[in-house]
């Protein structure tokens, strides 16, 4: 999304041109694919280890780090994989994100219009709140040292990232809308009326 606001801001009326259905497929294909040999390399790093005891995941959804917990054998070298991937993937996603918003600022900035400016900035101001928020937690839960990891904290954030965040992005996204907004301030000054 960051790709494609910079093309709606940076060049609106090549943007049409510029994404196109291909475009659209390879960037949909490199986060597929990113993600398949992430999954793929944790999978096969699980094969190696053994298990042994209670096998109940103490978590909401069958997640690395709660099922490293449940090994009896050493996860030493998985818990590194772990870390320096979710590492690698945070700093590429955000790196994309910022670098993608220093092009928009600087272009928004050489925007004349005060109306076009505020226009712009609203446009990216969604995106990167329901972009900071999804990182951010996902950063908290997955960028830690094993010795700092506790599965009651990870529970909670693995709600805020797998349920709160997504149900807001509705919301985050509708407040651009000028209808809602007025929705919005007319039930808040109904709420204020006495009885």
């Amino acid at each position: 999304m960051a790709y494609d606001r910079y093309l709606a801001i940076v060049n609106p009326l090549l943007y049409t041109v510029t994404m196109t259905r291909a475009v659209c497929v390879v960037l949909a294909l490199v986060s597929c694919v990113g993600g398949l040999i992430n999954s793929l390399t944790h999978t096969i790093g699980l094969m190696r280890l053994s298990f042994c005891g209670p096998n109940i995941i103490r978590h909401f959804f069958c997640d690395l780090p709660p099922l490293l917990k449940l090994s009896c054998s050493d996860t030493s070298m998985n818990e590194l994989l772990h870390l320096v991937f979710s590492a690698i993937i945070a700093m590429i996603a955000c790196m994309t994100v910022v670098i993608s918003y220093i092009f928009i600022v600087a272009a928004i900035l050489r925007i004349r219009s005060a109306a076009g400016r505020q226009k712009a900035f609203s446009t990216c101001a969604s995106h990167l709140t329901a972009v900071t928020l999804f990182y951010g937690s996902i950063s908290f839960s997955y960028i830690q040292p094993s010795s700092q990891y506790s599965l009651e904290q990870e529970k909670v954030v693995s709600v805020l990232y797998t349920l709160v965040i997504p149900m807001l992005n509705p919301l985050i996204y509708s407040f651009r809308n000028k209808e809602v907004k007025e929705a919005a301030k007319r039930a808040m000054e109904m709420k204020h009326l006495p009885y």
